[in-house]
């Protein structure tokens, strides 16, 4: 597989866009737009949009349609777009595709299908059926931690179909993604856990995919500058400071935190669809503690 030049172009860093909620948990597109406005001031290069990171698995597959043609229309010419269309049903997948299609994205991508022990026949057969009938480019969306696994050599044999150009790699397996890049070296490998975007792109991440992007998407651009200029140890301190932030949001809850931490930025979002818990006045002041070292180098940049 060689990429043309044009979908070389989507490698960098995107941010895994957050959905933002009114308070009867429906899709706010006011604080949406307002969002996407904000993640383009930091300087990314583009967004994954209906992932696990917008709720998307909280969604009706209309409304993750909705979704996808609202921040089309923001975001559009500005970012490049990447469309999450995964679902359970094979034929949910194909309809979020052809939405993202005719809504003008640059490719798509799709977590392996859940809940259901499918088969790896069943598995690889679902993928290569979205490859050979959506419109766009699709990128595998490989996350061992709630999906089933793939090997290398899965992978790369996915990766053989002239339609499938990438891989979502969120894991923890770094050893993986340096021998997928040795076997595809034209691939685009995305980096999917932010805390270990450094050691990602030392080991051949073409770009990264993030949660918290949506309110530090800065602090990865700038650690991919700087570790492009040798400057690595550089590098290392940014991915230490966004760590810290990381760790508080692990320990309130990824998503909750994020739009709460971005509600603290002036950037109002909404609260996560329940279950997701309410954050405490607790939590609140984890996170500023947190967020003061972020705000601090924003300062010293500007």
């Amino acid at each position: 597989m060689t990429l043309n030049g044009s979908l070389k172009n989507l490698g960098g860093i995107h941010a895994a866009l957050l959905t933002p909620f009114d308070k009867e948990e429906a899709i706010d597109r006011t604080s949406s737009e307002a969002l996407v406005q904000f993640i383009i001031r930091q300087g990314v290069h583009g967004l994954y949009v209906g992932g696990s990171s917008g709720e998307a698995m909280l969604q009706s597959i209309d409304e993750r349609a909705e979704c996808l043609r609202h921040v089309a229309d923001c975001a559009k010419g500005k970012l490049r777009l990447i469309a999450h269309v995964g679902a359970v049903a094979t034929r949910d997948v194909l309809k979020l595709a052809e939405v993202a299609h005719s809504s003008g994205y640059d490719a798509i991508s799709a977590v392996t299908p859940y809940y259901y022990q499918f088969s790896r026949a069943e598995v690889m057969s679902h993928y290569r059926t979205i490859a050979d009938n959506a419109a766009l480019p699709l990128i595998i969306y490989n996350f061992p931690a709630i999906t089933q696994a793939f090997s290398v050599a899965e992978l790369s044999n996915l990766l053989g179909h002239k339609n499938i150009i990438g891989v979502k790699h969120t894991s923890t397996d770094l050893f993986a993604l340096e021998r997928l890049r040795r076997h595809c070296p034209d691939a685009l490998i995305y980096n999917g856990y932010d805390e270990m975007w450094l050691a990602g792109l030392s080991m051949g991440a073409s770009g990264a995919i993030g949660t918290t992007y949506n309110l530090m998407g800065d602090v990865f651009v700038a650690i991919a500058s700087l570790y492009a200029q040798d400057h690595a140890a550089q590098a290392l301190e940014l991915q230490k400071m966004a760590n810290v932030i990381i760790e508080a949001l692990i320990e309130v809850g990824v998503i909750p935190g994020c739009k709460m931490a971005l509600d603290m930025m002036g950037v109002p979002v909404g609260m996560a669809r329940q279950p997701f818990r309410r954050l405490t006045g607790e939590d609140k002041a984890r996170l500023e503690t947190a967020l003061m070292p972020l705000l601090k180098w924003r300062e010293g940049r500007a």
